[in-house]
């Protein structure tokens, strides 16, 4: 049963929350880690765990169908690519701030 009763999240929606908290959080400790090796091999793989996280942030946020995630998500793909082509502090502290109101948001969602 996937209904609301009496104000509790159903538990599928729960995990899906869940989920995606974990994944933003992954996403920003790589992000806030990347910058601070010079590890060639480190900073690749920095890399694909931030690809990899973006890519659950998607999909978990796809079966969010009415979750007030998805514009944060918009937002976070959008810091995230103009992050790829330029890699400065002021985008990164951005993409920062986009993750950390996402897991809020997935926080508050998850919440009864």
């Amino acid at each position: 049963m996937t209904q609301e009763i009496q104000g509790r999240v159903p538990e599928d929606k729960k995990m899906f929350l869940q989920e995606y908290y974990h994944a933003a959080d992954l996403f920003q400790r790589a992000l806030r880690e990347c910058p601070m090796t010079d590890n060639k091999y480190q900073q690749e793989e920095f890399h694909e765990v931030m690809e990899n996280a973006m890519q659950v942030l998607k999909g978990t946020v796809n079966q969010l169908k009415d979750s007030a995630l998805k514009e944060q998500n918009e937002q976070i793909s959008k810091d995230y690519n103009a992050y790829q082509k330029d890699p400065s502090d002021a985008l990164q502290d951005k993409l920062s701030r986009d993750l950390e109101a996402a897991k809020e948001m997935a926080k508050k969602e998850s919440s009864p």
